[in-house]
């Protein structure tokens, strides 16, 4: 799969559902004078077959290109094919509709009082909807570890703000962040937070796949430090792929969880879930140097840092009293997500190096290296 296939199948996509969009458009707006946003809007259908040309496009790109262009995508088993391609899908879907409503409010403050003809507000709906089916496949076919964190933590970050300026209830942060999921705070924070964190959860083990997948690449040419290899210990230690993708699993469910019972339908079985993916989250930062070794010491180093300031953020609410429980909540996953991304820019970093290996390693890397490019295509566990 070359980057001008890639390219080629995005310019078709875009096409076809720009016609799409521009014969929905006429349909649509048929004797209107469709404004930008609100009611029979350029927003508002625009945003209906954006996204569903963005899923459209996704999914083709999942299921034509990016297994054809990864091949170990197609060695494991079909239900984890299924899920990673959901999260794929839907987190692309989702974002298109909600760039769109955004663009298209700041456009109609910019621009008070517009309104289009018939033909303008086709053409404006064919081209936001082409340009959304190029963009989903392009970033769908290219699927990495390392951007897919960034799509994932945009669609977070976004979705949740989103859902804070929805909130009727202005004083929700005064008791904990998963009130912006409750009812009680209106019902568009209730289901832009909690849909925001089912995508999310679905996105990041489309995501584990792909990590895993490195890290697999990175196990297979593992080779102890000679400085330790005469200590047995540090001999016997391996990576740990397997157990790394079960704990990122296991957050993925607990996200999931959050969103899909809210603390107001069960507090019990809502904080199960965030207990879940709090325990996973410290068991991969406290076993970073028995699950990674080879990692620079730096970044284990930072793994224990990280445990630390979460338990200082953790005594400055419940022992100090220095904020509230939504204080804690937003520095916890704000040193979370710092840890998440070294991690990942880390691993990216060592698997360049592998594929382009320096002198530091010397011939019998280059031989190992060798190796893992015939390996590639070797199931994940």
């Amino acid at each position: 799969m070359t980057e001008l296939e890639i390219e080629r199948n995005a310019l078709w996509s875009g096409l076809f559902c720009a016609l799409f969009g521009l014969t929905t458009g006429l349909i649509i707006f048929a004797g209107e004078h469709p404004a930008l946003l609100g009611g029979i809007s350029v927003g508002s259908v625009a945003s209906v077959t954006g996204g569903v040309s963005a899923g459209l496009s996704s999914a083709y790109a999942f299921r034509s290109l990016l297994r054809q262009r990864e091949p170990w995508l197609r060695h494991i088993p079909a239900w984890r094919q299924y899920v990673a391609a959901a999260g794929l899908v839907l987190v692309h879907a989702a974002s298109t509709v909600m760039m769109i409503l955004v663009a298209t409010h700041l456009f109609q403050q910019a621009f008070v009082g517009l309104q289009l003809d018939v033909l303008a507000g086709a053409l404006a709906v064919a081209g936001i909807t082409g340009l959304s089916a190029y963009l989903a496949l392009v970033a769908t076919a290219r699927t990495s570890a390392e951007n897919l964190s960034v799509v994932l933590g945009i669609y977070m970050a976004a979705g949740v703000l989103i859902s804070m300026l929805l909130a009727e209830d202005q004083g929700w942060w005064q008791g904990m962040f998963s009130r912006l999921g409750t009812a009680q705070s209106g019902m568009g924070s209730f289901w832009t937070f909690n849909t925001t964190m089912i995508i999310s959860g679905l996105v990041l083990i489309a995501f584990t796949e792909f990590l895993t997948r490195d890290l697999v690449v990175l196990s297979q040419t593992y080779r102890c430090r000679p400085s330790l290899e005469r200590y047995a210990v540090f001999r016997k230690l391996r990576p740990r792929p397997r157990i790394v993708r079960w704990c990122l699993v296991a957050v993925s469910v607990g996200i999931i969880g959050v969103g899909c019972v809210p603390m107001n339908l069960s507090l019990e079985v809502h904080s199960a879930f965030v207990q879940l993916a709090s325990a996973a989250m410290i068991i991969l930062l406290l076993g970073t140097m028995l699950l990674l070794p080879g990692y620079p010491a730096v970044f284990h180093l930072m793994s224990l840092s990280a445990v630390g300031a979460l338990w200082v953020a953790f005594l400055l609410w419940d022992s100090w009293s220095y904020y509230n429980l939504t204080g804690f909540e937003l520095t916890a996953v704000a040193i979370l997500f710092t840890w998440i991304s070294v991690f990942i820019r880390t691993t990216a970093a060592m698997i360049r190096d592998r594929q382009e290996p320096r002198s530091t390693h010397g011939a019998g890397a280059r031989r190992a290296n060798g190796n893992t490019h015939h390996s590639t295509e070797k199931p994940v566990s």
